[in-house]
């Protein structure tokens, strides 16, 4: 866990970033999550994949420096039937407007799918929310550079 300016830091350098960056950091943030990262490139809105008791995990990752919003609702739930999930990890770089919850409310069938929104700051500080969406993944992966 970093302290709280450090981890601001950290958070504004990824969110001006390349995209090409950013991708990189959303796979290795998906294989950190217990997940197979997506491929490079155009990965078709899937940034990571895996299964946890016979249930299909979606993770996406969207390190943009503005909020995530009620498009991007549209485009997740298009992605989530698409790609048949039951659970969802979003990894946002800021978070998320109000009206990106409330799009989402919209869609009739939305409470079949376990949804979780997360920031770089969540996922940096392991706060409660991280925490939480923990429950729902594989056990997290070291991805430390062993010396030997």
């Amino acid at each position: 866990m970093l302290n709280h300016l450090a981890s601001r830091a950290l958070i504004e350098g990824i969110i001006n970033a390349e995209s090409s960056t950013k991708g990189d950091l959303g796979r290795s943030c998906a294989k950190h999550l217990g997940l197979k990262p997506g491929p490079r490139g155009a990965d078709g809105g899937i940034d990571g994949v895996g299964f946890i008791n016979g249930q299909k995990i979606y993770f996406q990752s969207k390190l943009r420096n503005k909020n995530l919003d009620a498009e991007f609702a549209d485009s997740l739930y298009a992605k989530l039937v698409r790609h048949q999930a039951d659970i969802a990890i979003v990894l946002a770089g800021v978070g998320y407007t109000e009206g990106c919850e409330l799009r989402l409310q919209e869609f009739p069938d939305i409470d079949r799918f376990k949804i979780h929104f997360l920031t770089l700051y969540d996922y940096f500080n392991e706060t409660p929310v991280f925490l939480a969406a923990g429950k729902d993944l594989p056990p997290l992966r070291d991805l430390s550079i062993k010396q030997a």
